[in-house]
């Protein structure tokens, strides 16, 4: 007989129908049922706002939005040839600090932040 995956620890992969079978384990009056229908729907508004370029920002967690990338030149790695790269999008996604925190990403001091602006305001001469 196999045994299960053990999904609490650190570094492993929980999909999305172990996380809805946490939250019905949670709410054990609502039907596990009704507690998929949620999230999938839930995750399905997410989707369909981001695809609209709508900014979704969800507490403790982060914002999920789309961003315009450039056109720029790029090089073929195979020929050196220099190629030009379309405009495109990208979904980015900034994390909460509430998040940061519970995982324990430590914050850059003022100093550091102002040396990298510093950096930038120098490439930009």
């Amino acid at each position: 007989m196999a045994s299960k995956k053990d999904n609490s620890k650190s570094g492993s992969t929980i999909s999305t129908s172990v996380l809805m079978s946490e939250v019905a384990t949670k709410f054990e009056s609502i039907p596990k049922k009704m507690v998929k229908e949620v999230i999938s729907s839930f995750l399905g508004s997410i989707e369909e706002n981001v695809a609209s370029s709508n900014k979704v920002r969800i507490d403790k967690l982060g914002i999920l939005q789309v961003k315009d990338r450039a056109p720029r030149m790029g090089r073929n790695p195979q020929t050196g040839e220099e190629i030009k790269i379309p405009a495109s999008k990208k979904v980015s996604f900034r994390v909460a600090s509430s998040l940061k925190e519970a995982v324990g990403v430590k914050k850059k001091s003022a100093a550091t932040a102002k040396t990298r602006k510093a950096r930038a305001a120098k490439k930009k001469k």
